[in-house]
This record gives C-alpha cells, sequence and structure tokens, in this order.
C-alpha cells in the first residue's frame, strides 16, 4: 500500500513538472507564404452565373462579384450556359499577374 501510494505521488508530481511543455516548442517552423492569387469575379449581366474552381461550385449572383483566392494553376470553369460560354467551357486560368485584379465574366 505505501508502494502504490508513493507511485500515484510521484505521477502527479510528474504532472506538475512543466506545465507548459506544450506552449514552447524548441524547433519552429518558419510561417509558409500563401502563394495563393486572388480574382474578383464580376458578373455584369442580368443572370446568375455559376462558375466551378477545383471541385466546387459557386454561383455569383446578377451584378454581383465573387472574390476567389485559388493556387496559381487552377482554371475556372463555367457551370452554367451563358450566350458566351457553355458548360464546361474553360473561363480562365489563375495566374501570377492576375492577383487583385477583376475579371469579368461574359
Amino acid at each position: 500500500m505505501i508502494y502504490s501510494s508513493l507511485a500515484v505521488l510521484a505521477m502527479s508530481a510528474s504532472a506538475l513538472v512543466n506545465p507548459f511543455s506544450n506552449l514552447v516548442h524548441m524547433h519552429p517552423r518558419p510561417a509558409q507564404a500563401d502563394t495563393r492569387v486572388s480574382v474578383a469575379l464580376s458578373n455584369r449581366s442580368n443572370y446568375f452565373q455559376d462558375v466551378k474552381i477545383g471541385e466546387k461550385t459557386y454561383t455569383v449572383g446578377a451584378h454581383h462579384m465573387l472574390t476567389v483566392k485559388a493556387p496559381v494553376g487552377t482554371v475556372v470553369y463555367a457551370e452554367s450556359r451563358t450566350l458566351n460560354h457553355r458548360r464546361g467551357d474553360a473561363i480562365l486560368e489563375i495566374k501570377p499577374d492576375l492577383n487583385a485584379q477583376t475579371v469579368t465574366l461574359k
């Protein structure tokens, strides 16, 4: 019984020795830069337009804008039919020079 009491006492003391061990990491990683490109898609038509970016579909309302942040090389596809695009047509490819630009959907 004395040995079990000593074991419990030793384990509880070891738990209290360093309560902040998880807060300080000896080898912190540097913050990774965000390499995604931010593009605003503007819909100036009188009808909504659906676009597919990656695996997600977004609806851009009539006379509204959608801001997208995607990696370079991502292709934006038409997900609804318009006068200029059929469903599945590539509208644009995200490139570094499009960062902070507005692209008008037609």
